[in-house]
């Protein structure tokens, strides 16, 4: 559609020009203007990933340019999921389709030119992967924050984070301008007043006889569980291998049927499945004790270091994220 292509060529022309993929993406949201599959436009759908061909600005089909092969998928063995691989770019399959071109020459190289920039500002980067550019564009110029990720907003719903060096904001409205809520709050303010509920939940006795109670009565209904499911494994398995040793003194003794082999591949079977489910069985565990006194002792000395100040530091990452990882848990 003429109103789409002039979109495209809008979103090459500013960006060429020096306009950031963020500032682009803003401005068409406030516009009204749809995005692809009709969505809001992020900076992302219109920088994507160069080496891949992703993204608005690295479509080549809008050069008049059709790439074929450009990756492949493979299933993941730990999650069961299509996991994309980029193939290398001499097995890529390209072909002129000049009657879908709608960037011309000057305007495709502009960008190019605009893309060749930036990586030099940013440098050369020995791991090119994805993991490898965040950990330069993102991880190592935006500070973690205790709470980054785990707010939202109340207008729109989207994930709350840092906006400046000490302020919490919608994401949604200061990175897409999809969201009309431009108040903000002290890094400060909002992290204490979380930080007061959160050591008065963890460390107060009711709250700590209640975690302790849970947990004892959780383990040691599994554990009784599988004391069950041991010892009926282990009767089954006596009266199995007792019919299998019937059998075979009954071959000895000169008497023979068909239906005997049937049943010894039956109770083989049979004997095979209980012998893998007892191997694969966890070792017995004692049961829990639900007097554990000490408990309040690390909840305590693990709130008093929320309120320490090091995992605001680059040198604190480490520690800001295991607080992250903490947290999350005791939502």
């Amino acid at each position: 559609m003429p109103e789409e292509a002039e979109v495209i060529r809008r979103v090459f022309r500013e960006f060429a020009s020096g306009k950031s993929p963020k500032a682009i993406a803003v401005d068409l949201n406030r516009q009204g203007i749809p995005g692809p599959l009709g969505r809001a436009w992020g900076d992302t759908s219109i920088r994507g990933y160069r080496s891949r061909g992703t993204g608005i600005i690295n479509n080549e089909l809008y050069a008049g340019v059709l790439v074929w092969n450009r990756m492949h998928f493979i299933k993941d063995p730990s999650t069961g999921k299509r996991v994309s691989r980029i193939n290398p770019e001499s097995e890529w399959i390209r072909t002129q389709v000049p009657h879908l071109r709608i960037v011309d020459d000057g305007l495709w190289n502009a960008v190019r030119a605009r893309q060749e920039q930036i990586a030099e500002i940013f440098g050369p980067n020995p791991a090119n992967t994805r993991e490898g550019r965040m950990k330069r564009v993102h991880l190592a110029n935006r500070p973690v924050a205790l709470l980054s990720g785990l707010m939202t907003c109340g207008c729109c719903g989207g994930r709350c984070g840092i906006i400046t060096t000490d302020r919490y904001g919608c994401l949604s409205h200061h990175r897409r301008g999809t969201c009309d809520n431009n108040r903000t709050i002290t890094r400060d303010k909002v992290e204490a007043r979380v930080l007061v509920g959160l050591k008065e939940r963890l460390v107060s006795t009711e709250a700590v006889a209640e975690a302790v109670r849970a947990y004892a009565e959780a383990m040691n209904r599994l554990n009784r569980d599988r004391r069950t499911q041991a010892q009926g494994d282990s009767k089954t398995l006596a009266k199995v291998e007792k019919a299998i040793a019937g059998i075979i003194a009954a071959i000895e003794d000169g008497m023979y049927l068909p239906s005997m082999k049937a049943r010894m591949d039956e109770l083989e079977r049979q004997k095979a499945e209980i012998m893998a489910r007892m191997a694969e069985a966890p070792a017995d565990m004692p049961d829990v004790h639900p007097n554990i006194a000490n408990l309040p002792v690390p909840c305590r000395a693990f709130c008093r270091s929320l309120g320490r100040s090091e995992w605001r530091t680059a040198g604190g990452r480490g520690a800001a994220l295991a607080h992250r990882r903490d947290c999350s848990h005791t939502r």
